[in-house]
């Protein structure tokens, strides 16, 4: 067995959003000795060609892959609503966006969703599709333990920027805050340098309408031992028990108390810990390919 991720149904802009899942995805396969490459559009027919959401540039490709016995699989990175919208309808998507990914998800071989809301509404578009949690890879340490004394980052946000972001950030530096908000996809190399200085790194929800908790954010963070402050309603999911979690709209206020009242580097041990020991990816790969891969 073979994988061959590719980027080439995303437009490059998106190609930084997306490198975190890849790299867990990667890592969590070759932890079961799976032999994996990553590419833009070098279709491997003999390996199982993975790609993340959907096709963006050419939706019929799919079809012509099935159509020429190539086999794909697709990796669902967002939230879709069994009413048929993404992301709540959050992006204002146009109306085609849904059917280029149920087309892609109906002629998939496999669909791993990485949110496990997602999993009910993609499962009718193609029943082998499943919950792929991430969880402790070893070969995702890839942060220098950098001293908390030379920590001159308060609060770093790093993603996708929107005006409800752009605000945030500059209220928090109004504040005094020593922040960092780059207010674009950054290469892996450099947001991992800005982590390493950072006390505090920021999922905070793009739009008032999403509700998303960043799991491959999340995770990163978590087995780097840099705390993570989670903007959320979903206070049961199992991502933000790893977190500190502040209420929607709350973030500017709960990130200065913790900044002043939290042990930020003994919590982030402690959840590095914890982490470890409940979710080990490896396992955790290893059943989701036992239940989908034929």
């Amino acid at each position: 067995m073979s994988f061959n991720i590719l980027y080439g149904n995303l437009p490059p802009h998106l190609w930084e959003t997306i490198s975190d899942s890849v790299r867990f995805v990667r890592a969590a396969l070759e932890a079961n000795d799976i032999a994996v490459r990553v590419g833009t559009n070098q279709l491997d027919p003999d390996a199982t060609n993975l790609f993340f959401d959907r096709f963006y540039d050419d939706p019929s490709l799919p079809m012509k892959l099935k159509a020429g016995g190539v086999r794909y699989c697709l990796v669902c990175t967002e939230v879709i609503g069994l009413d048929g919208t993404f992301n709540y309808g959050a992006e204002g998507d146009a109306p085609g966006t849904m059917a280029s990914f149920e087309l892609a998800a109906r002629h998939a071989d496999f669909v791993w969703c990485l949110l496990e809301q997602s999993v009910p509404a993609v499962r009718k578009m193609n029943p082998n599709t499943e919950f792929l949690p991430f969880g402790y890879l070893a070969a995702l340490e890839t942060l220098a333990d950098t001293s908390w004394r030379e920590r001159d980052i308060d609060l770093l946000l790093c993603g996708l920027p929107s005006p409800r972001r752009d605000a945030l950030m500059a209220a928090l530096a109004a504040q005094g805050h020593r922040t960092c908000y780059p207010g674009m996809p950054v290469p892996l190399p450099v947001r991992d340098a800005l982590m390493e200085r950072s006390r505090l790194s920021l999922s905070v929800q793009k739009t008032e309408r999403h509700d998303i908790v960043s799991v491959a954010r999340i995770s990163h963070a978590v087995i780097n031992r840099v705390p993570v402050l989670l903007e959320t309603a979903d206070i049961a999911n199992r991502f933000a028990s790893y977190c500190l979690v502040a209420a929607p709209g709350m973030v500017a206020e709960t990130a200065a108390r913790h900044l002043r009242e939290t042990d930020l580097e003994a919590w982030a041990r402690a959840r590095y810990d914890q982490f470890r020991s409940e979710m080990p990816m490896a396992s955790i790969m290893r059943r989701v390919l036992d239940a989908t891969v034929k």
